[in-house]
C-alpha cells in the first residue's frame, strides 16, 4: 500500500470511530433525558390528580407536602405545582392554598 492510501484509510477509520462514539453518546443522553422527564411527568401527574379531587377545590401547601414527600424544600414543591398548572391563593392566616387554574377561574381578580 502506498503512503497516501494509508493516510486515507486512517482518516476513514478515525471518522468511523468518531461517528460511533457520537452516536452512542447521543443515545445515552437521550435515555437519561427520558428518565428525567418521566420523573417530572409523574410528579406533575400526581399533583394534578391530588388537585382534581372533586371534594377539594384547593389544598393547603402543608397537605400537598404531606402527600408528595421527597422535595428538598417548599420552593421546589411550588415550582412543581406551577408546572402542573396550579396557582397559589391566600388561605386563613398564613395558610397557603393551591388549586388548578382550570378549577378556580372564578377566584382570579
Amino acid at each position: 500500500m502506498t503512503e497516501a492510501a494509508l493516510i486515507v484509510l486512517s482518516c476513514l477509520a478515525s471518522l468511523v470511530v468518531a461517528f460511533v462514539t457520537a452516536r452512542m453518546t447521543a443515545h445515552n443522553d437521550l435515555a437519561r433525558l427520558r428518565e428525567e422527564m418521566k420523573l417530572d411527568y409523574s410528579v406533575e401527574s400526581a399533583i394534578r390528580h391530588l388537585l382534581e379531587n372533586e371534594n377539594y377545590q384547593k389544598r393547603s401547601l402543608k397537605k400537598i407536602r404531606h402527600h408528595l414527600r421527597g422535595f428538598s424544600d417548599d420552593d421546589a414543591l411550588r415550582q412543581a405545582l406551577v408546572r402542573a398548572g396550579a396557582v397559589a391563593f391566600s388561605g386563613d392566616g398564613d395558610n397557603e392554598m393551591w388549586g388548578l387554574v382550570s378549577r378556580n377561574r372564578e377566584d382570579f381578580r
